[in-house]
């Protein structure tokens, strides 16, 4: 199931279990709390001394369909939905250990009792043991685990075992771009083409979220079904301009996404994409292209000087359509050359860049720009998932650039013009 699902049913669960008598902590744990794009089963973590109560509440949650086992410590069921979610409650105690064991993944959790084995030590999700004694060492808190392994805590959307236990140990863990770092959104959408909010409903909920820019960016006149015009788009613009005075701690962007057709070449003249603040660029027709082709029209779009980004880069919809083709290599250096950033599209289907191709991309020096191609006001709250992503590829804030500074990110926008 996709990550938004897993992690809107588990909080779900979550808030109910947080007020059983008893209950200290909760939390989701496995592959969910690493964030990864698909989720199968959900796990969850209680902290409790009276573990039967917590068990009789989670086999009865009106959202389950099917209990499959009910122990002590240990509850498996099916919901309504047909997920199944597994239920471990631990001592308080121990809480960092189970945490630790029980997100994973299993090849990190290998690297680390290695480590435990060299240290004469014995890892679990009951504790950290001395080997020989079995005397308990540290279990209360992961970072008290990792500390005694000689490591920094290492953050869950970090551990796959990509190289992040030589950079833990070589002290060179990155310090991950936050939902906190992002100072704006860079595409979004309003009912102008095939948004379902107004520009007012989508710029009000903007500013709830207390960014400093928001760009709207609506869709360029070759996508034909959005039946833009030049004329609205700029009337839209004007729009924009006159609604800034309402805005004054929130920076107005105009801006659009554009069409990359199958040579390459975008919507409109350089005359009238000069106006833009801000271009997205993205694959929305021709998916089957041959690769070098594709490698090849991409590569154009970005030589434009008024391609800022590339939206949804592979185009994939997760579960529904598969990537498009192109040289990674070879599209990753062309947007470090020409300084074209590429999107991490938050949204839960896209996730587009994927974690793999973004920490691949970044060793280029590729700048991204994590975006909610939001169409209607809730959609803006999907920044979670582009960041999260951007987190399990290694990014920094330095190489996001909606999480940059307004200044700064002018000068990135005037792309060598």
């Amino acid at each position: 199931m996709l990550l938004s699902v897993a992690l809107d049913l588990a909080e779900s669960l979550e808030e109910r279990l947080r007020e059983v008598p008893g209950v200290e902590r909760v939390a989701h744990a496995g592959s969910l709390r690493r964030m990864c794009e698909t989720i199968g089963d959900v796990d969850l973590l209680v902290a409790s001394r009276d573990p039967g109560p917590v068990m009789d509440a989670f086999t009865a949650l009106p959202e389950v369909r099917q209990v499959l086992a009910k122990g002590d410590t240990k509850s498996s069921v099916v919901t309504e939905a047909g997920v199944q979610v597994d239920l471990r409650v631990v001592p308080p105690e121990v809480w960092g250990a189970a945490m630790l064991y029980f997100t994973g993944s299993k090849a990190h959790n290998i690297r680390i009792r290695e480590i435990a084995v060299r240290k004469g030590l014995k890892l679990n999700e009951y504790g950290l043991f001395r080997a020989k004694s079995g005397r308990l060492v540290v279990a209360a808190t992961e970072e008290e685990v990792y500390e005694r392994l000689g490591l920094p805590w290492i953050p869950p959307t970090l551990r796959e075992d990509r190289d992040e236990i030589e950079a833990a140990q070589a002290g060179t863990l990155p310090e991950l771009v936050t939902e906190r770092d992002i100072r704006g959104d860079l595409h979004t959408h309003t009912n102008l083409t095939d948004g379902l909010a107004t520009l007012d409903q989508m710029l009000e909920a903007a500013a709830r979220r207390g960014y400093a820019y928001y760009a709207v960016t609506d869709h360029a006149p070759n996508l034909a079904m959005q039946r833009m015009t030049d004329e609205k788009m700029l009337e839209q613009r004007r729009r924009l301009r006159a609604l800034q005075e309402r805005y004054p701690k929130m920076t107005l962007l105009h801006g659009s996404e554009l069409n990359i057709d199958p040579e390459g070449g975008v919507d409109w003249p350089p005359e009238f994409l000069e106006g833009f603040d801000v271009c997205v660029a993205s694959v929305h027709s021709h998916f089957n292209q041959p690769k070098d082709a594709m490698t090849r029209r991409l590569i154009r779009a970005m030589e434009n000087p008024h391609v800022h980004i590339i939206g949804h880069p592979t185009a994939r919809l997760i579960g529904r359509r598969e990537p498009i083709e192109f040289d990674l290599d070879e599209v990753f250096h062309a947007a470090a050359r020409t300084g074209t950033a590429l999107e991490i599209n938050a949204f839960p289907d896209r996730l587009d860049l994927k974690d793999e191709h973004i920490a691949w991309a970044r060793r280029y020096g590729v700048r991204f720009a994590v975006d909610t191609d939001a169409h209607a006001t809730p959609h803006l709250d999907v920044m979670r998932y582009g960041v999260a992503t951007a987190q399990r590829g290694w990014l920094t804030k330095d190489e996001v650039i909606n999480a940059w500074p307004l200044a700064r990110l002018r000068r990135f926008l005037r792309k060598g013009r």
